[in-house]
């Protein structure tokens, strides 16, 4: 069986999206979920995350630059701004500081631990001056071998259920990478565009600094897909993946009749939040028998 991480973005942005990971955690589909700490919905839903369905699940911190909530409305810019000065180095190093630790606060202040692993709100963490600040900030608070040595929880993964990381790097959480999986059939405009940003760079930071990244990214699509187009592709990225990869999904239950607007993402991706819940709702065990494909935690140890 192949070793997959198979993980859903955006937990916290709405009760929605928060039942669906929990829907899916308990069929097995799902082993990982990146929690947005200032969303809406993360300080009721994180309880959705323990007990039993902790045991099969990565809990993991979505670093988020883009997306303004009410929590922290100053802490967000439009992303082709923030894409821009990155890559010119112009973003202010005490609002990137200030991003990442009221976050991590927010995380820990919730969920009663260090997160399991970091990613990011439109792969974020990658870009230049983000993931600097992003990997020292992660280094001081849990690369210390005493969990009391740097203040703070700092790796001591004690409330709430968390479990330890227990991996190679101690108390490090994973990092993703967005790195693409070559294939035959070549790479989608999208994913060449996410690794071009900041993936190498943040690779050999990352592996340099001491933490454990996954294989490949997979998942990667236009959010244009019907029920059909979408199954086709999860079959095929589930064929493409190797041990280590983690495949990215975005599902959220159909939004409820009376609710009002949960968030501010693009009506597009709302629409593909639906149609992905229900592929992985009815296809996802088959269609993981099927490949060979494990769900795998990877906060439980490498596997390449």
């Amino acid at each position: 069986m192949k070793r997959v991480i198979l993980c859903v973005d955006d937990f916290g942005l709405s009760p929605e999206v928060n039942e669906a990971v929990a829907e899916l955690v308990d069929a097995r589909v799902v082993s990982a979920t990146s929690c947005l700490s200032l969303g809406p919905a993360w300080p009721d839903g994180a309880a959705l995350l323990s007990g039993p369905r902790r045991e099969h699940l990565d809990v993991g911190l979505h670093l988020n630059l883009t997306e303004a909530f009410a929590a922290a409305p100053a802490l967000a810019m439009p992303l082709p701004l923030l894409i821009a000065r990155a890559l010119l180095r112009s973003l202010d190093p005490e609002w990137l500081k200030q991003a990442v630790c009221k976050q991590l606060d927010a995380f820990e202040a919730v969920w009663g631990a260090a997160p399991d692993y970091v990613d990011g709100h439109q792969h974020v963490h990658q870009l230049p001056q983000v993931r600097e600040v992003l990997l020292t900030e992660l280094s001081r608070r849990y690369g210390a071998a005493d969990p009391d040595s740097a203040g703070g929880l700092h790796g001591s993964h004690h409330a709430r259920g968390a479990a330890s990381t227990g991996g190679a790097s101690g108390g490090l959480p994973w990092l993703r990478l967005t790195r693409a999986r070559r294939t035959r059939q070549g790479i989608g405009l999208k994913q060449r565009v996410i690794e071009a940003l900041g993936s190498s760079a943040f690779e050999r930071q990352a592996r340099r600094a001491g933490f454990r990244l996954n294989g490949a990214l997979l998942g990667v699509y236009g959010f244009d897909a019907d029920a059909s187009a979408y199954a086709s592709r999860f079959q095929a990225w589930l064929s493409q993946a190797q041990d280590g990869d983690v495949l990215m999904m975005h599902p959220a239950r159909p939004l409820r009749e009376a609710a009002p607007p949960p968030h501010q993402s693009p009506r597009g991706i709302d629409a593909a939040r639906a149609v992905e819940y229900a592929v992985l709702r009815d296809m996802g065990t088959p269609l993981l028998a099927q490949a060979g494909v494990q769900a795998h935690r990877m906060a439980r140890g490498p596997v390449f």
